[in-house]
C-alpha cells in the first residue's frame, strides 16, 4: 500500500513537471484561496486579542461596577435614565467594607466630550478628562514616564494635580521635564505631577491623549450631568470573581433599598464578559469571511476538475495499457486522485505560507498582533487536500471507467 502511495506520489510530481503552466495555474487557484483564508483568520483572531486588551486594560483580574451593563444587549434609555448613579460614597463602602475586595477605584468622566489643554504658547490636541483615584494606577498597571501619581492626600483635599498621557506629555513637553509644571484646561491651571507611557492602543494616538486628576477635583471643575461613572474592582487574593460579585451586589442592594423582588439596578461586569463580547462580535465576521474566502477555493476546486478532465482525455491511450496489463479500477482512480490532491496540497501550503506571510506584514503595517490558532492550519491542510479529492473524484471516476480497448485504440 504504501509502495503504491509512493509511486502515485512520484507519477504526480512527473505529471505536474511535465505540465508545468498547466499545473501552475491550478496550484496557483487553491493557492489564492486558502492564503485569503489564513491571512483572514490571522487578522481576525489578532483583533480578537487586540481588542480583548484594549478593553480589559489590566494584567489583573478586574470586576467593573457599573451604571448598566452595555455588553448585555439591547439597551433601553429610560431604564438607563432612571437608574441612580455611581457616587464616591459607593466606593468607599466597597472599600471599607467588602472584605473580597484588594483595589478599587472611582472613576468619573464625560461621554463625548474633548478638552485642550495649554502649557505657555503650546496646546495639546483634543483629549478626555476623567477623574480617578490612587488605585487606578495599580489596577492597570500603566506604566509611568516621568514622575508619580497621586496620592489619597491630594484626593482628599481636592487638589488640582494632573498625571498626562503620553499624548499631552509630547505636545506639551517635547523636551522640557513636566514634572511641577502647571497646564490649564477649561481656565483652570493643574500641577504636572506625573506623565505615563504609551498604551499602544488598538485605537492608536488617540488612545494616549488624556488627563487625569483626582476625582474629587474633576467633581469640582468638570462634572456634567451625563457624566459615565464606574467602579473597577480586583480581587482580593484567596478569593475569587464570584465572591466579589456577591459581596458588592449585597452591599449595592442594601445601599438602593431594593425588595428581595425587584431586580438589580446596576451591573456587575467581570472581564472574562469581554472576552466573550469580542467573540460575538468577530464570530459572525469570521464566518463571513471564511465563506468568502471558500468561494475562492470552489473556483481553484473547479480549476482541478477542469484540468485532470483535459489530463485523462490526454492519457487515455495509457489508461487503457495500464489496464490491459492487469491494472484495476481502484488503482487508476487511485492514480488520478493523487494526482489531483498533490496539486491542490501543494496549492494549499503556498497558501498558508503566503497568507501567514500577508498577515504577518499587515502587523508590522498596523501594529495589530498576528495570531493563528493551530486548528486552522489543520483546517487549511485538510481543506485544500479535500479539494482535491473532491474536484478530482469524478475526473478519476471517469479514467477508472474507460474500456481498456476503446482506450487503446483512442488518439
Amino acid at each position: 500500500m504504501k509502495t503504491v502511495l509512493r509511486e502515485n506520489i512520484l507519477q504526480a510530481v512527473d505529471t505536474i513537471r511535465s505540465h508545468k503552466m498547466r499545473s501552475t495555474l491550478v496550484i496557483l487557484g487553491v493557492a489564492i484561496g486558502v492564503t485569503t483564508l489564513m491571512a483572514m483568520v490571522s487578522i481576525l483572531s489578532g483583533l480578537a486579542i487586540k481588542i480583548k486588551n484594549d478593553v480589559s486594560s489590566s494584567d489583573n483580574v478586574v470586576v467593573n461596577l457599573v451604571k448598566f451593563d452595555f455588553l448585555g444587549g439591547r439597551v433601553d434609555p429610560e431604564e438607563i435614565q432612571a437608574r441612580p448613579d455611581l457616587e464616591p460614597v459607593d466606593w468607599d463602602m466597597i472599600r471599607n467594607e467588602v472584605q473580597s475586595v484588594d483595589m478599587v477605584d472611582y472613576q468619573q468622566q464625560p461621554q463625548g466630550v474633548l478638552y485642550l489643554a495649554h502649557y505657555k504658547e503650546r496646546r495639546t490636541r483634543p483629549l478626555s478628562a476623567a477623574g480617578v483615584t490612587p488605585d487606578f494606577q495599580r489596577i492597570y498597571l500603566i506604566p509611568l514616564a516621568v514622575g508619580r501619581f497621586f496620592n489619597m492626600d491630594e484626593l482628599a483635599r481636592n487638589r488640582r494635580v494632573c498625571v498626562l498621557g503620553k499624548g499631552p506629555l509630547e505636545d506639551l513637553f517635547p523636551d522640557v521635564d513636566p514634572i511641577g509644571k502647571r497646564v490649564r484646561v477649561r481656565g483652570e491651571s493643574y500641577e504636572v505631577v506625573g506623565a505615563f507611557q504609551s498604551r499602544e492602543s488598538l485605537f492608536g494616538s488617540f488612545a494616549d491623549n488624556f488627563i487625569l486628576v483626582p476625582f474629587t477635583t474633576y467633581r469640582k471643575d468638570f462634572a456634567r450631568p451625563n457624566d459615565r461613572s464606574i467602579i473597577p474592582m480586583v480581587p482580593k487574593a484567596g478569593y475569587t470573581v464570584d465572591e466579589v460579585i456577591s459581596e458588592v451586589r449585597g452591599l449595592m442592594r442594601g445601599r438602593h433599598k431594593l425588595r428581595p423582588n425587584e431586580d438589580d439596578d446596576f451591573a456587575l461586569v467581570p472581564a472574562d464578559r469581554i472576552q466573550g463580547f469580542v467573540e460575538d462580535v468577530t464570530g459572525p465576521i469570521g464566518l463571513v469571511l471564511t465563506v468568502i474566502a471558500s468561494i475562492g477555493l470552489m473556483v481553484g476546486g473547479i480549476g482541478v476538475m477542469a484540468i485532470m478532465l483535459v489530463s485523462v482525455t490526454e492519457r487515455t491511450r495509457e489508461i487503457g495499457i495500464r489496464k490491459a496489463v492487469g491494472a484495476t479500477r481502484a488503482a487508476i482512480l487511485g492514480q488520478f486522485l493523487t494526482e489531483a490532491v498533490t496539486l491542490t496540497g501543494i496549492g494549499g501550503l503556498v497558501g498558508m505560507v503566503a497568507g501567514l506571510a500577508i498577515a504577518r506584514l499587515v502587523s508590522l503595517l498596523t501594529g495589530l498582533p498576528a495570531a493563528m490558532p493551530w486548528i486552522w492550519v489543520a483546517i487549511a491542510i485538510v481543506v485544500s487536500a479535500g479539494v482535491g479529492l473532491i474536484f478530482g473524484m469524478y475526473p478519476a471516476a471517469q479514467a477508472a471507467r474507460l474500456d481498456p480497448v476503446d482506450a487503446i485504440r483512442h488518439e
